[in-house]
């Protein structure tokens, strides 16, 4: 019995030194477990992740392609709208000159095939005829296929592209109709159609659609320009459920939607063993330092343990200590410490600006009823501004009643996404002074405050440092006291120069003592060496021979309402430099003065004029296109007319920033455009550009107006300027801005080649 008995200890004791055993590689098998769970998760997340990267792969190709599909169909679209300008300008255009304006915007690599213009929905005029001759005469309101469309263009008045369409003569295209209008006597009304057939295998190879090896599936969406709502009109049906890329295609008046997917459907592009591979070697390493591991296993996790309950302390204490450094004890914002060192991030990044806040009537509050009434209504005036500003915004206390907030720029493709960073700080503004209406309650009493709002527009660009955009929202904000508070304004930085503190009081005493002078830029024909004229820059010499430009002076020149000043300034010594020059035998063809809305406003003009005694057909009047769109009145107009009268030449500057209609050029009459120099810098890079700059030139010359480039600095620009038909040159290229002692050593020695043979 003794015996059967200690064999039963001795099994026992066996199971549970096994038990025992057992239970110490627990550790090993929960962290098997974990393992496994891990790297089924991890590769789940891998996967999708390269899922992702597969889509975004996808999304930046269809990108491209959007673009490229954009530009090729609005290339012939904006092209043709030349087309439509001339119509209107020449209501009764003949075959022939149709014919040579359309042969410069059909182009069968771009995609057209042919236009048409149907005066009174009949068609009289097409392109190319020898292939379209039989659609004269057509009349679309006899013509069931046509009519429908040609009388919503009609009766509408916009753009309207249909399509794809099968053509009679074989192939598929999209139609283009514009509507055209005239203005004759005065009347503006409505003169026909201008149809633009666009291929359609033409326009999917420019854009690259049908690229060989492309490895993308693609399908177009959107018939007659209706977007989604549209028909399927590329690519298979299956695409459309098969959770594709979808981009919009717009153009002018109508979309189309783009999807892809992989050629070889979703998951075909991504690699996945490699990193399960890895995942594996990972797994085995982990759970072999688990099982060596459990030995120390208890004493390392009590040190562990202790170790993070000290390190929990320490951060716990750390923030605390930070948030203490950095918080407003009072209302729980940010402080100016943390201020400062938000702003010092965003040196040289990009953000929309920032807006300096300082409450009106909060002082009287204060010292009236005291501190803790003043504290009370600061916490809840926090309150408020937290509860109407974007969850991106940064709001900080950095005085006694002043705030700052941040504002960041748009962030992906929210509600606000699509305003500029002026309408977005514009808005910010608009809520927290609207925040303020309603009355405060403290002390059982309802109180009013209010507040005025400086905005720093932050440019990119702008190399100035946080302090300076602190000072800038600063002035504005008490630019906006002064005007009235409960208000905001935008600050108006001088850019750099030498005297970045200019006075009121400071331009005053230069325009009495005569600092105020002209600098003198030439301006030359299309063959770059021969000067046609110059033209006349005012600039502020100082004491010191430091100089400054119009646009750190000329805001102040009109809070004081002198531009009328310096403009007669600068053409009386204009004037006395040109019989200078006449005298020296330097025979200068003329000189071109800029005018100001105010003087262009002023009664006084013509006889301010007539006292200089100048001869007027030497002298170019130069006004902002946005001036006379956005200014023109009734004194204004009878003063070019009369300057007209006397001879002087009228010439429109700047052209092409604002949206000058026929119209209001013919309502003109200048004698010269002077085309931005953004435009004539970019028609060097693209063909869309250049087309749109040999546009202008076309319209002008259309219209019987030289035409000259502004802000030529390279050759390419140049040529691409005088190869469009500018037929007058001015920029750093050719001449800089120089004193009338310059100008005459430059006539006497300007070079003979012109910049296209100096670079070879």
């Amino acid at each position: 019995m003794e015996d059967s008995h200690t064999g039963h200890n001795r099994q026992y004791g066996r199971l549970a030194e096994k038990a025992q055993f057992m239970r110490s590689f627990l550790p090993t098998a929960y962290a098997m477990v974990a393992v496994v769970l891990m790297s089924l998760f991890a590769d789940r997340q891998h996967t999708t992740i390269e899922m992702q990267i597969e889509r975004e792969r996808v999304r930046d190709r269809v990108s491209t392609l959007r673009a490229q599909l954009e530009g090729s169909l609005n290339a012939p679209i904006q092209a043709a709208r030349g087309l439509v300008a001339t119509l209107s300008s020449e209501p009764d255009m003949s075959q022939d000159r149709f014919e040579w304006l359309a042969s410069r915007v059909v182009d069968p690599t771009r995609g057209i095939r042919n236009v048409a213009a149907a005066r009174d929905l009949v068609v009289t005029l097409v392109h190319p005829m020898a292939e379209n001759a039989s659609a004269l005469g057509l009349d679309y309101n006899l013509n069931d296929a046509q009519r429908t469309a040609a009388l919503q263009v009609r009766d509408t008045g916009e753009f309207l592209m249909a399509g794809p369409v099968d053509l009679v003569q074989g192939g598929q295209a999209f139609i283009g109709r514009f509507p055209v209008f005239s203005t004759q006597d005065g009347t503006h009304a409505f003169w026909g159609i201008l149809s633009v057939v666009i291929d359609l295998p033409t326009l999917y190879s420019n854009a690259g659609l049908t690229t060989p090896g492309l490895g993308l599936d693609l399908a177009l969406v959107g018939t007659d320009g209706r977007g989604a709502a549209g028909g399927r009109f590329l690519g298979p049906r299956d695409i459309l459920e098969d959770n594709p890329i979808s981009v919009d295609i717009l153009f002018t008046n109508g979309s189309w939607v783009l999807h892809a997917r992989p050629a070889d459907g979703w998951g075909s592009t991504t690699l996945v063993w490699p990193f399960r591979l890895l995942l594996l070697i990972a797994a085995l390493t982990v759970v072999a330092t688990a099982a060596v591991a459990n030995l120390m296993a208890v004493q390392r996790k009590t040190t562990i343990v202790t170790l993070q309950r000290r390190e929990t302390q320490l951060e716990d204490a750390r923030r605390e200590v930070e948030s203490l450094a950095l918080h407003d004890h009072l209302t729980g914002l940010p402080n100016r410490r943390y201020l400062d060192r938000k702003l010092t991030h965003l040196v040289g990044g990009s953000f929309s600006g920032l807006i300096q806040v300082d409450l009106d009537g909060f002082k009287e509050v204060n010292d009236v009823h005291g501190h803790a009434i003043g504290d009370l209504l600061l916490t809840q005036v926090a309150n408020r501004f937290r509860s109407v500003l974007g969850r991106d915004d940064f709001i900080a206390r950095v005085g006694g009643d002043e705030f700052v907030v941040v504002c960041p720029g748009p962030a992906g493709a929210g509600p606000a996404s699509h305003l500029t960073d002026r309408d977005r700080l514009e808005a910010t503004a608009k809520r927290l002074i609207d925040c303020m209406q309603p009355p405060f309650t403290a002390a059982q009493r309802k109180r009013r405050i209010g507040l005025s709002a400086g905005i720093h527009l932050h440019d990119a660009a702008d190399a100035t440092s946080p302090n300076e955009w602190m000072a800038q929202a600063d002035r504005a904000m008490y630019r906006a006291k002064q005007s009235g508070r409960n208000r905001y304004e935008f600050a108006t930085p001088l850019p750099d120069s030498d005297h970045p503190d200019h006075s009121a009081d400071d331009l005053l005493e230069a325009l009495a003592h005569g600092q105020i002078v002209p600098f003198y830029q030439p301006q030359f024909a299309a063959d770059g060496t021969t000067v046609v004229g110059v033209e006349a820059l005012a600039r502020w010499i100082h004491l010191d021979g430091s100089i400054t430009r119009p646009c750190a002076f000329m805001s102040i020149a009109r809070d004081v309402k002198v531009e009328g000043d310096i403009d007669q300034t600068i053409l009386e010594q204009a004037t006395r430099d040109l019989a200078q020059w006449d005298s020296q035998g330097l025979t200068l063809p003329q000189i071109s003065v800029n005018t100001s809305f105010r003087r262009l406003n002023d009664p006084q003009l013509l006889r301010m004029v007539d006292k200089i005694g100048v001869d007027p057909k030497r002298v170019s009047l130069e006004i902002l296109e946005s001036v006379f769109l956005d200014d023109e009145n009734d004194q204004m107009m009878q003063n070019l007319q009369a300057l007209r009268d006397r001879g002087f030449r009228i010439e429109i500057d700047d052209f092409g920033t604002g949206f000058s209609s026929i119209t209001s050029l013919l309502k003109l009459r200048p004698h010269r455009f002077k085309i931005d120099c953004s435009l004539v810098q970019a028609a060097a890079t693209t063909p869309e550009n250049r087309r749109l700059l040999a546009t202008i030139v076309e319209m002008g010359h259309a219209l019987r107006v030289d035409v000259c480039a502004e802000g030529i600095e390279t050759p390419e620009q140049f040529q691409t300027a005088r190869a469009v038909g500018c037929s007058t040159m001015q920029g750093f290229l050719l001449a800089r801005p120089m004193t009338a002692s310059d100008i005459a050593h430059f006539l006497r020695t300007k070079p003979q080649e012109s910049p296209a043979q100096r670079t070879g």
